[in-house]
């Protein structure tokens, strides 16, 4: 093993903004809106040659082929688990409606939904990241296969990792990393091609490396940054 242990960036993006009627929840695979981006901002801060995660709604494919041709990717996968959360019945109705039912509590001082507010025919947000989570773990399981990366140097580097995803699975990855609740997470504010850095340990070096056996667990929150 290394003097130091090895360590994973993880870049989280949401993806541009989407095609909805105002006053009403989104539908639930909208496209992205038909406009120029400018992007030269957050490709600055994403790694090139990096292993790509990708929501497979539509959204966020799109926002992935806005950024793929400057950054090359290593690899691409396709994964349900980085869905948003399913609005089930809600997507694409009047928020009035919406609200006239999430009215009757419990309520929740900084978001719309409460982590376990079940949408008709949805899921809750909670559910939603008990599957943004099992993902996460399998990715630390996966961290001995993780190939090196070309820009190592005294600290090994694994290849960086890109998610292309959804505010509420940032939200729900940010939780897991801090271990906090769901509660203090569901509200917080995410822009479109807001980018939210993790940090992954391996995690045998949590258990055989003097130096990785402290407290703080194995994922570092690094930042959140509005880059759109």
């Amino acid at each position: 093993m290394s003097e130091h242990p090895d360590i994973c960036e993880f870049y989280f993006v949401r993806h541009a903004p989407v095609v909805k009627q105002s006053g009403h929840v989104p539908p639930s695979d909208p496209p992205i809106q038909k406009q120029e981006y400018a992007t030269e901002r957050l490709i600055q801060h994403l790694p090139h040659n990096a292993d790509w995660h990708v929501s497979p709604l539509r959204r966020a494919r799109e926002t992935e082929a806005l950024l793929v041709p400057s950054l090359a990717p290593a690899s691409r996968t396709i994964c349900d688990a980085l869905k948003e959360m399913d609005f089930g019945d809600w997507h694409d109705a009047p928020i009035g409606e919406v609200w006239s039912q999430i009215a009757k509590g419990p309520l929740h001082n900084w978001s719309f939904v409460g982590p376990d507010t079940q949408p008709p025919a949805g899921e809750s947000f909670a559910t939603m990241a008990k599957r943004v989570q099992r993902w996460m773990d399998s990715r630390a399981a996966d961290f001995p296969a993780l190939p090196p990366s070309p820009d190592s140097n005294a600290i090994s580097r694994p290849r960086p990792q890109i998610i292309i995803a959804h505010g509420g699975v940032m939200r729900a990855a940010m939780a897991y990393a801090m271990g906090a609740s769901l509660s203090q997470v569901v509200g917080i504010p995410i822009a479109h091609f807001g980018l939210m850095r993790l940090s992954l340990m391996d995690p045998d070096s949590l258990i055989e490396s003097e130096q990785a056996n402290g407290a703080g667990g194995g994922w570092l929150f690094g930042g959140l940054a509005d880059l759109g």
